[in-house]
């Protein structure tokens, strides 16, 4: 799932060390976007959840919303250099597109939740 490959990875960096953080894009992919945010292994099942009644709901169209906030790491890069502006660590609500792949309604995009909209 292209979703958790890009936002639910391991090996992420503990610390909000923006070396760190830019050796890790650097290796594992993802100069090419602007804006990441990376999500803790530990939270795949909640994070899975918002896609459905237990964890989330509707905010529009195929967006999701979930019920608790959750803390995460977004970082924010110059696109195609690697150069990164910040790294910083949010808790907020994720506002999730959802659909339906292989019988399951599971996450495919991360939105951004910059009004830290709740549900």
């Amino acid at each position: 799932n292209t979703f958790v490959k890009r936002h639910i990875r391991s090996g992420l960096p503990a610390s909000l060390d923006v070396n760190e953080w830019r050796n890790y894009i650097k290796n594992n992919g993802g100069c090419d976007r602007p804006t990441q945010s990376f999500l803790d292994p530990k939270d795949l099942d909640r994070v899975r959840a918002v896609c459905s009644s237990a964890g989330g709901k509707t905010f529009k169209e195929n967006l999701c919303i979930s019920q608790e906030p959750f803390s995460f790491v977004t970082v924010r890069s110059d696109q195609g250099t690697c150069g990164i502006r910040n790294v910083v660590r949010e808790s907020k609500h994720l506002i999730l597109a959802c659909e339906v792949l292989e019988n399951q309604c599971v996450p495919v995009h991360f939105e951004g939740n910059p009004k830290s909209a709740k549900p």
